[in-house]
């Protein structure tokens, strides 16, 4: 009974979630239903988690007054810029709590604390397209679970509601799956430490090109 009572919950979040694809809170219920996943442990087994697993780092605590006194061209200036433009908060996507141990929860922890950053560094828009493109790159690199069932939301919404936007999705999600394969992996990464680096370098870093950016961008 309680197996079918969580089907029906799943189910009914993933509707609501086609309906409004702008919904973070049911992204959050739809990923913390994959915890026991099979799914969720081949993420946990790919060699980047568990590298990162075996000495994680302390959880990433960005404030935007402190991102926008950091030097000119800096990723976190150039990172704080990006949520200014957007009217952005870097802690709206925090949400597994700190006092929670597991891999699964230090795993998640990363991904929420690090995702904006990726969107400034790849150059993927946070709109839908955006988010699919990035969701995306997450496959390509993590086999994400999350990720083929937000693809599958954000496919189904366009068809459904937002036609019109349905070239933009399905290049973004082009765009980040080639990306995705051809850079190193963004999992991992000492972001706080990086925060100082001029963007280049840090793009340069993970092999991910100025013109590729700049095709993330416009696909999305």
């Amino acid at each position: 009974m309680r197996k079918i009572v969580g089907l029906i919950r799943f189910a009914s979040t993933y509707v609501r979630l086609v309906r409004d694809t702008d919904r973070l809170d049911l992204v959050f219920a739809l990923a913390d239903s994959f915890d026991d996943s099979p799914g969720l442990q081949r993420m946990l087994a790919s060699p980047e988690v568990k590298q990162y697993l075996a000495r994680p780092l302390p959880p990433l605590t960005l404030k935007l007054a402190e991102l926008r006194a950091m030097p000119e061209g800096s990723l976190g200036r150039e990172f704080a810029a990006f949520l200014d433009q957007r009217k952005l908060d870097p802690t709206g996507v925090y949400h597994s709590a700190l006092d929670t141990a597991g891999d699964a929860v230090a795993m998640k922890r990363h991904l929420e604390r690090s995702h904006d950053l990726w969107h400034t560094v790849l150059g993927f828009d946070t709109d839908v397209a955006g988010e699919l493109g990035l969701q995306a790159f997450y496959i390509a690199q993590l086999h994400s679970p999350l990720g083929h069932l937000l693809l599958s939301a954000g496919l189904l919404n366009g068809m459904l509601f937002h036609h019109e936007d349905g070239d933009r999705r399905m290049e973004a999600i082009t765009r980040g799956w080639r990306l995705g394969q051809a850079t190193r992996p963004l999992f991992g990464a000492d972001w706080a430490a990086m925060l100082t680096w001029p963007i280049e370098q840090v793009r340069a870093h993970f092999g991910i090109r100025l013109e590729d950016v700049r095709a993330a961008a416009m696909a999305a």
